[in-house]
């Protein structure tokens, strides 16, 4: 083993993202989207299965953006539950507007931060040696 110190790679300057990304993976907002719109016409044709079906389709939001944020997005378990449980809350709500509204709202923000950037920063250009000045600090406590 050696004590040998590697070189410093130059970093190549990446764009900038004046918006931040989403909290949601795209997909779970999407699935928001489509179990809100799927069983919203069951809540139309038969008004006593609102119950029933506004937790059916909470349980598999949940379920589903749980396994997408744990395995697509990379959190972790309780931070995957937690989002889960918001987005099965948001889907199982007995109206249509409130799933897509979010759902949408999620996808137009993940769809901003992925295709809105803003150029790199320009590198600052090194001055010539000749032209750095040392200069002395003066204490000025009068």
């Amino acid at each position: 083993m050696t004590n040998e110190i590697q070189p410093v790679l130059p970093a190549t300057p990446e764009a900038r993202r004046p918006v931040p990304p989403a909290p949601i993976h795209p997909l779970a907002a999407l699935v928001t989207i489509v179990l809100d719109n799927v069983f919203g016409w069951i809540e139309i044709v038969d008004p006593l299965a609102i119950l029933l079906t506004s937790f059916l389709v909470g349980g598999i939001g949940f379920v589903t953006t749980l396994f997408v944020q744990r395995y697509l997005a990379k959190d972790e378990w309780g931070v995957s539950a937690a989002k889960g449980l918001v987005m099965g809350v948001i889907a199982g709500v007995p109206f249509q507007v409130t799933g897509t509204a979010v759902g949408a709202a999620l996808l137009g923000w993940a769809g901003a931060s992925k295709w809105i950037k803003l150029p790199p920063p320009r590198p600052e250009p090194e001055l010539p040696a000749g032209e750095i000045v040392e200069a002395e600090v003066k204490d000025v406590d009068q």
